[in-house]
Formats: C-alpha cells, sequence, structure tokens
C-alpha cells in the first residue's frame, strides 16, 4: 500500500463521517464524499481503523516483506511485543517462538529486552539531569508523531532515546548481521510508520500486528500451544515486561510508580496526553517524566486488540504472565547465521551495564504542517451557504466530526472538509426540496401514518379539501375521506391500493392511489379529481342515450313512411296492372275483328 500506512478503499467508504468524528487530529480529508487521510497530518494512532462501521480503512501489510526474505533464505528474526501475552493469552514465550518458527522464522525474543534498555536509559537520563522538564518519554510512536506535528515546540522535551522496538531492533541487527529480517510483532499501528521513520530505519524492516500475525498463523493451520504446566512463578516480576501498562515505563526505570508521586506524570489516550502537552505547552506542569501512552489503559489497548476483549483482562494475563519464569529469549547460532561478531549465548540476562547496548539515541524534526489563516468574512460567508447567518443558527451538534460548525467552516476554507457535510442543513435543503415537490404537484398528496393521522398534505390537497394545512395536521384521515378502504387494504397489504372512482362528497369524485412507505409506518396517497371528467361523462352518456331514442324514432318513422309508400305503391300498381290487362285485351279483340273483315 503506497502513501501511508492507513488509506481508504473508496468503494466501502459510505459518506458516513465516522471517521472525522473519531480522528483527534482532523487528519480526514473529505473530497467527493469520499473520506481520505491525509498522510502528512495523520498521527498513525488507528482511531479511524476502529472507528470505521464499513471496513473502509486500510493498513498497510508488511507480510510480503517477510514472505520475500524467507523465500531469499534471509534469516527472519521477530521482536514480539510485551502486549502479546495479553492478546494470545501465553503462559510461556517457548509458544511464541515455535509457532513463529513453524512459520520459518529463525528465532524470536521478546521486545521487553529493548524496554529494558530503554527504561534504564531513561532512569540514567533524568538522574544525571538531562533533558529539558518535563521529559517528554518517547516510547509511543503515536506521542512522538504528535508532538513533531502539532506541539512542534515540544520536541525540546522529548527524551532522546529511541522505542522498545528500536533498541532491540538495532540490538538484534548488532547479532543477527545486515542481511537479516528484523520483523516486529504488535498491536500497534504506529509502529508500522516508526519503521520507516527518518533516523530509524534499518532497525527493523517489517512491523506486523497480532492479527496479521494470526491470521497468517490460522492460513498455515498453525496453532500456538499451551504448555501443559505453566512456568513456575518468578521471585521478582520483571519490569519491562510490564511496559505495555501505564507506568510500565516508569517502573523500568526504577523510579517510583506512585500516581500520585509529584515528579511523574503518566496519561494514557490521546485526548489525555493532549491535556498534559497543553499543559506542559503553558508551562503550568513541574514534573521530572512525562510518559505518555496514545491508547488508553497502554498499549494492551493497541488498535487491533481494542474491542476484542476488556482491557481489565488483558491486564489480568500480563501480570500473569510477567508472574512467571521465562527464559530470556536472546538469538541463538548468529555467527552460523551469517551475523557478525560472536553471538551471545542461548538464555542469556541482560547485561548489567550498558557495554552490549547498542546506540538507543535518537533525534527529532519540526514536521508540522501551515495552518492557513482565514478572515471573518471568509468564515462568516462559509457559513452562510450552509445557511448559518447568525450564532443562533449554529448548532454544534458535531455530526460533521468537527466540535463546532465554525471549525467545520474553517476546514471546509482549508479543503478539509465539505460544505455539505452538515447534516441538519441537508436535512432541511431535502424537506424544502420536498416542500417544492409537494406544492407544485397538481394532484392532492395527503400522507397519514399509521393511526390514519394527517401527517402531510400538499398545496393541491389544501385546496381540494378547503383546509390550511395546519387545519388539517394532526386530523384523522375520516375527516376528508369518509370511506377508508384502500387505505387499510393498503396498510394490511404493505401494497398499493387504487381506485378508479371514490365519491368523497357532493361535488367531489377522485381517483385515488395509496401506497406505503416501507419502514416508515406511513402511507402516500394520491387524489385526482375527475369531477370534471365525471360530469362530462355523464352528460355524454345523456347526449348519447338522447341521440339513440331520437335515431330509434326517426328509423320507425322511416319504416312507417316505406310501409306507406310500399302500399301506395302497391295499389298503384294494381290498378295499373289492371288497365294494363285490360288495354291489352281491347287490343287483342280489335286486331281479331279485323282479321275476320
Amino acid at each position: 500500500m503506497k502513501g501511508g500506512v492507513i488509506q481508504t478503499n473508496v468503494a466501502r467508504c459510505r459518506d458516513c463521517y465516522s471517521c472525522v468524528r473519531a480522528c483527534s487530529v482532523k487528519a480526514v480529508r473529505v473530497q467527493d464524499a469520499q473520506a481520505q487521510v491525509v498522510q502528512e497530518l495523520c498521527i498513525v494512532c488507528g482511531t479511524c481503523v476502529r472507528a470505521c462501521p464499513q471496513g473502509a480503512k486500510q493498513v498497510r501489510n508488511d507480510r510480503s516483506i517477510v514472505e520475500q526474505a524467507l523465500a531469499e533464505g534471509r534469516p527472519v528474526v521477530a521482536s514480539v511485543a510485551p502486549s502479546a501475552p495479553a492478546f494470545f493469552d501465553l503462559t510461556s514465550f517457548v509458544a511464541m517462538e515455535e509457532a513463529l518458527q513453524a512459520l520459518g522464522f529463525a528465532a524470536a525474543g521478546e521486545t521487553a529486552f529493548g524496554a529494558e534498555m530503554v527504561g534504564r536509559a531513561h532512569g540514567r537520563l533524568l538522574a544525571e539531569g538531562g533533558g529539558v522538564r518535563p521529559v517528554i518519554a518517547a516510547a509511543c510512536p503515536v506521542v512522538v508523531n504528535l508532538v513533531e506535528m502539532y506541539y512542534p515546540d515540544l520536541i525540546v522535551h522529548l527524551a532522546p532515546i529511541v522505542s522498545p522496538m528500536i533498541a532491540h531492533g538495532r540490538w538484534l541487527r548488532r547479532h543477527y548481521g545486515p542481511t537479516a529480517c528484523i520483523v516486529f510483532i504488535g498491536p500497534c499501528l504506529g509502529k508500522k510508520g516508526e519503521v520507516r521513520a527518518e533516523g530509524l530505519q534499518g532497525a527493523v524492516d517489517a512491523a506486523l500486528t497480532f492479527s496479521e500475525l494470526a491470521k497468517w498463523l490460522k492460513e498455515r493451520g498453525i496453532a500456538i500451544a499451551r504448555p501443559a504446566e505453566p512456568p513456575e512463578p518468578e521471585p521478582v516480576r520483571p519490569a519491562a515486561r510490564l511496559f505495555p501498562v501505564e507506568g510500565g515505563l516508569v517502573g523500568t526505570a526504577r523510579l517510583s510508580t506512585d500516581m500520585l508521586a509529584e515528579h511523574v506524570i503518566t496519561a494514557s489516550g490521546l485526548e489525555a496526553c493532549r491535556d498534559v502537552l497543553e499543559g506542559i505547552r503553558s508551562g503550568a506542569l513541574e514534573a521530572g517524566l512525562a510518559e505518555l501512552m496514545a491508547c488508553e489503559g497502554g498499549c494492551i489497548n493497541g488498535p487491533v486488540m481494542a474491542g476484542l476483549h476488556p482491557v481489565s483482562l488483558y491486564r489480568q494475563r500480563l501480570l500473569a504472565y510477567a508472574g512467571r519464569q521465562q527464559p530470556q529469549p536472546l538469538p541463538t547460532g548468529a555467527a552460523r547465521r551469517g551475523g557478525s561478531g560472536t553471538a551471545p549465548g542461548s538464555r542469556t540476562a541482560l547485561p548489567s551495564g550498558d557495554e552490549d547496548w547498542p546506540d538507543l539515541s535518537r533525534s527529532f524534526h519540526d514536521r508540522s504542517q501551515p495552518v492557513p489563516e482565514f478572515s471573518e468574512e471568509e468564515i462568516r460567508a462559509a457559513l452562510a451557504m450552509v445557511e448559518k447567518y447568525s450564532p443562533q443558527d449554529e448548532l454544534n451538534c458535531g455530526a460533521c466530526g468537527y466540535p463546532s460548525c465554525r471549525a467545520k467552516a474553517i476546514a471546509a476554507l482549508r479543503g478539509m472538509a465539505e460544505l455539505t457535510m452538515c447534516i441538519p442543513y441537508m436535512r432541511s435543503r431535502a424537506e424544502s426540496l420536498t416542500n417544492v415537490v409537494m406544492d407544485a404537484v397538481p394532484n392532492a398528496v395527503l400522507v397519514v401514518d399509521e393511526q390514519l393521522h394527517v401527517h402531510e398534505a400538499s398545496a393541491s390537497a389544501q385546496r381540494m379539501f378547503g383546509r390550511h394545512r395546519g387545519e388539517m395536521l394532526g386530523r384523522h384521515l375520516r375527516e376528508f375521506v369518509p370511506v377508508l378502504t384502500l387505505f387499510l387494504q393498503a396498510q394490511g397489504s404493505g401494497e398499493m391500493a387504487w381506485s378508479e372512482k371514490v365519491r368523497l362528497r357532493e361535488g367531489l369524485i377522485v381517483d385515488m392511489a395509496v401506497v406505503p412507505v416501507p419502514g416508515k409506518g406511513l402511507l402516500v396517497s394520491v387524489l385526482r379529481d375527475i369531477t370534471e371528467h365525471e360530469a362530462a361523462r355523464a352528460a355524454l352518456a345523456h347526449l348519447r342515450a338522447e341521440t339513440l331514442d331520437r335515431t330509434q324514432a326517426v328509423i320507425k318513422k322511416q319504416m312507417r313512411v316505406a310501409h306507406e309508400i310500399a302500399g301506395l305503391l302497391g295499389e298503384t300498381t294494381a290498378e295499373t296492372k289492371v288497365l294494363l290487362t285490360e288495354l291489352r285485351r281491347l287490343l287483342e279483340k280489335d286486331e281479331d275483328g279485323e282479321a275476320a273483315r
């Protein structure tokens, strides 16, 4: 995945603004209704990944780097975060080693080894009076990102000491050589960014999350076995294995773990961290060390762990694991695998001095982005575009993800948000468009609820029934439509009911369709006034009947005339026949007389 640790799958992004609301630093830009993480502003806390209901936020997966190293035959060594026992419910680290070896890893060790070095380094820094007080521990990469990007004036307070992951990675690199692939496995997404951070590259090659490892193991059919008998209790619980909880670094540094101690400040959760940073910025906080952890409750509540189990259960598992004797997991056979120098013996303890420590120093950089400023006129103009003309119009509901309408307007001017992200405005706009349609439609429209009370009436309906909207809303439908058969039919069947002709009152006939609105408990009826049409049909029917009657009378009269004419013609014909017959007889008689003479 190019461009950063967290990106958005636009096919899944559904314009819900959950990630904007969740992001503490507002590093999510909404453009064309799609939410994209702005890498230059992102502190890689992973909150947006946890908050996205559609799973649209995708995290860079370094598994391909590890698989390529395995394919090339390079030694692959794991540094496993101290919170692993909480996620995998480990009782012995040996089970984790064996599972990783089944995947092809050459060796595995606990990052707690690096935590021990880092904790002691912080203790020495404070003892020698180094750093600007309060010294801010730099173990959490998200806190470091937060300071470098949003509190650059406090960079001088950051302890110039690497995180346990980098410390352990540098130590493993020293013993396994430059060809080894060092892989960190933990609960944090920020580590994926830290492995490629300026000045820290080369210590760790890839960072996998616990969930990514669990998926890989499942695909290979590898289970993390639980020993039949857990290890014996530890005489003294190693503080470094408690690094993932609040006060873990303080304890590892051999400082007082009293949460009320004046010289120590511990805070977890981004809001609490920002509160401490604001206190340091103002000069109000006086302390020797500030241990800040971005995840509330510590690393045991990291992005890939949150929500799976209660944090209290994770803490219980971690305390139980740390209270048992665990073999110190140091790399073995480094020389045999091509490492430089002499490989330390298996299961040796951490050296009492720092002669075997790698370089634990680091530097920080101002990575803050310039924030443009806008005039009051520009801000008011942006607010006016979403019909917020006065402070009373600014609901500050936070639905858009910003704490106030003004903050959203400024974000829109910066190009980080869209003005149409305002849900109350869009609802008002939708309702106004609905009203336009309701006012413009020529047919009467009535919307009724489940109890058949009028919920809405169009302008045409108001004219049809001779009532104002206020007089109609809340009234029972029976006051306007005496026959409720169609409404009851549609309500019962869930399908449209329709009738060609319904007489509402004398002089008002309509055809009517009733449509149920799924999931809303509403019925929408459309009534078309066909009174004039029915009157015209009646007049036409009357005219047709009258015409038929007149036609029948004419036909009868014509038949009578025809009969009369036929009768007259018959008499005339008979008389003619008699006359002609008589004439013929006379003529024949005359011819016979002449012949006799």
